[in-house]
């Protein structure tokens, strides 16, 4: 049991210098400005890669100006700080935050989520707040508390990136797709997380059932792969 709990508490430290002191150095050498805010990223708990998250800045950088960001699922930041760091480099847009901060979802997610807010004695939108203010990127962000549905009733915005990664039951994840489908435009790019092929729970593939039934020619092209993460481009 000693020996177990060593290992524990080794791999704990290991994740925690590299998230504090050796990717913040990696990144801000290998990307410059950006590299500042993908760096402060790693430190927000959270289920992005490094790569997915690299790729999640690059996608902003590489469109034209004044985007709109619509991120589902934005629980305490991590990727929220990715997109608003990069607008913040490029100088315009807006990212839209959507997300009921109450520890929702499919019933996979759920207890994960439960278990990381017992760490805090706050809200995970006072959680969220804190995270992103600390980055000095929250005047990028418009946050929008509720779920996707809820949300999408009232929403009339051109989208020029979609990022779904918040409730991925197959239901979940096919109605935030559908409510803000109408508003992509030709052009834009839409990016689902946990959307490659592997096995999941039966409750939490909907993204890759997404990607599968729906993200394919001819409406979509110029489709790549970041770890577990799917971007494509919409062509129609």
């Amino acid at each position: 049991m000693a020996n177990l709990n060593e290992d524990k508490f080794s791999t704990k430290l290991k994740r925690k210098l590299n998230a504090f002191f050796l990717a913040p150095i990696r990144l801000r050498l290998g990307h410059g400005e950006l590299g500042k805010y993908l760096s402060k990223s790693r430190k927000v708990t959270g289920f992005l890669t490094e790569k997915e998250s690299v790729f999640l800045a690059n996608s902003v950088i590489q469109m034209h100006s004044n985007l709109t960001v619509v991120e589902v699922g934005s629980f305490l930041g991590q990727s929220s700080i990715v997109f608003a760091g990069a607008l913040k480099v490029k100088g315009s847009g807006k990212l839209h935050c959507i997300d009921p901060f109450d520890g929702s979802g499919d019933s996979f997610s759920m207890p994960f989520y439960q278990r990381i807010s017992k760490r805090k004695k706050i809200t995970l939108r006072e959680w969220f707040d804190r995270n992103v203010s600390s980055a000095s990127v929250d005047e990028w962000i418009e946050v929008h508390q509720g779920t996707a549905e809820t949300v999408g009733v009232s929403w009339r915005d051109s989208i020029d990136i979609l990022f779904l990664d918040g409730d991925q039951s197959p239901q979940g994840a096919r109605k935030a797709y559908e409510t803000f489908l109408p508003y992509l435009k030709v052009g834009s790019l839409i990016i689902l997380h946990n959307s490659i092929e592997r096995e999941y729970d039966e409750m939490h593939d909907g993204h890759y059932r997404l990607v599968a039934e729906s993200i394919k020619s001819p409406d979509y092209g110029c489709i790549y792969v970041a770890d577990s993460t799917t971007f494509a481009r919409k062509l129609i």
